[in-house]
């Protein structure tokens, strides 16, 4: 490949127009094998140093795209990770674009969990198994969804979450059996659910 020309943008990021087709920009962290210097009109680059300012360019297209879901809402890097996926990028490009956006704290699983939380407990009352797993399941580590229910339970307890969610089932009809399933369901502890 050779270069064709090249502009700085901002933010360390430049756009290459080489003579294997259209331009397209990359970031200079994401350069492996080759000094930004080196990167200038009339440069050859064969193979493996080629595969180098593709890869960085490949990076920075996966951290656009991540920075325009993250732009929309807040995601977990698991969450991410499958969006990106689904839009084709590669697995090291992604997870060189997540761990620079967790680098600058763009992305952050404890900021996720906590939001999440906050949002869940607007809607549904449910006790910190339920709220745990369904955090497990979003790809959220353990210890960052423990820190993250302690938090949440230094603000609300369980007993207020229980009773909300004691009465709201009770309202919908269900009482007995039914009703302890119901609440075993909804995350909370056998022995809160035999005193109730």
């Amino acid at each position: 490949m050779t270069v064709y020309g090249m502009e700085e943008g901002c933010g360390g990021c430049i756009k290459v127009t080489s003579s294997e087709g259209p331009s397209f920009f990359l970031r200079l962290d994401y350069l492996e094998l080759i000094s930004p210097e080196e990167i200038r009109p009339g440069v050859v680059f064969e193979e493996e140093r080629f595969e180098d300012i593709v890869q960085a360019g490949f990076a920075f297209a996966a951290e656009r795209d991540a920075l325009s879901f993250l732009n929309r809402s807040e995601h977990c890097r698991a969450m991410l990770e499958a969006k990106l996926a689904k839009k084709g990028h590669a697995v090291p490009s992604v997870q060189k674009a997540l761990n620079r956006l967790e680098h600058e704290k763009l992305l952050d699983d404890f900021r996720f969990a906590r939001a999440w939380l906050h949002n869940r407990l607007i809607s549904k009352a449910e006790g910190p198994s339920r709220l745990a797993g369904e955090l497990a399941k979003r790809g959220i580590k353990r210890e960052i969804i423990d820190e993250a229910l302690d938090e949440l339970l230094q603000n609300v307890s369980v007993d207020e979450l229980f009773e909300k969610a004691l009465d709201k089932l009770r309202r919908s009809g269900k009482s007995g059996k039914k009703l302890e399933d119901a609440l075993m369901r909804k995350g909370f502890d056998y022995r809160r659910i035999k005193n109730a």
